[in-house]
């Protein structure tokens, strides 16, 4: 069987730039499996095409491609990749911290630069549309089995691939901190990096109230107890919650409500949060 082939964008489907990248795709092989991640990564914001690859690229079959192309510097110097994730998959993509998250937390191993030959030669002359003529391409061939993973381009050593600023975590002195890693852009869910197991380890259970205190830069955004519980659902409409995500990391939510617009919340590495009994 040939891989499945997921595409994650910024590129809205407000214009034609996904309806070109599929059409070269089709062209090359029309049996091709392709399906639409999401194309509705915030503009330029490389941090969460790396986490949506992260959150579920383990959720699909072992060997399908993921194209992921939030390319602020699209013909630039910034150079394109192939990488084999540890567990099978692959990813083509600029070389932009994308892969951040897939290095931390799936391992690669193996990269490869992409050849700059490797690209629709009808439009050669035009640098700023890699996702059609070179990701796309690039993708559709392996994808078709005309051309092989080692044939995309030459390998590096896995540690230089570009990676954004990690975020970190942990336990001092009994309490827990971390940073604010997304949002839920639909609902207002914001989740953090802490595992929950780390809370778990700490002491806290799901009918604790806990002390969360979360913080841009040095500026106390919000300070309260929350009820930490399974679900957001288990607290009444309007209220705020810390609950257990799908991906078991500490988040939170507003019932029916959003936490992110009710609190003035973002995400990002100046977000930290401290959780304590």
């Amino acid at each position: 069987m040939k891989p499945l082939i997921v595409l994650i964008t910024d590129w809205t489907y407000k214009e034609g730039a996904i309806m070109s990248m599929k059409g070269v795709m089709k062209t090359i092989d029309p049996t091709l499996d392709i399906t639409d991640g999401t194309h509705e990564i915030p503009q330029y914001d490389i941090w969460s095409a790396s986490y949506r690859l992260h959150q579920s690229m383990r959720f699909w079959p072992i060997g399908t491609i993921f194209i992921a192309v939030v390319d602020p510097g699209v013909g630039t110097s910034r150079r394109g990749v192939a990488a084999l994730t540890n567990d099978g998959y692959i990813v083509i993509c600029p070389d932009n911290g994308t892969l951040t998250h897939i290095a931390r937390d799936q391992g690669i191993r193996e990269v490869r630069h992409l050849h700059p030959n490797l690209r629709l030669p009808s439009t050669t002359g035009t640098s700023i549309f890699h996702g059609r003529d070179v990701f796309g391409y690039v993708g559709a061939k392996v994808a078709a089995g005309q051309l092989t993973f080692e044939e995309t381009g030459e390998s590096f050593d896995t540690g230089n691939i570009v990676q954004l600023p990690q975020l970190t975590y942990g336990i001092e002195d009994g309490l827990v901190f971390g940073h604010l890693e997304i949002d839920d852009p639909n609902f207002g869910n914001v989740w953090s990096n802490i595992p929950v197991q780390l809370l778990y380890d700490a002491g806290f259970t799901l009918s604790d109230e806990i002390h969360v205190t979360i913080r841009h830069k040095s500026e106390v955004i919000f300070d309260a107890r929350l009820p930490f519980r399974a679900s957001f659902g288990s607290v009444s409409i309007n209220h705020p919650v810390a609950y257990v995500n799908e991906l078991m990391v500490l988040a939170f939510a507003v019932c029916q409500g959003s936490f992110a617009k009710t609190y003035h919340i973002r995400y990002g590495l100046d977000w930290k949060v401290e959780i304590r009994p």
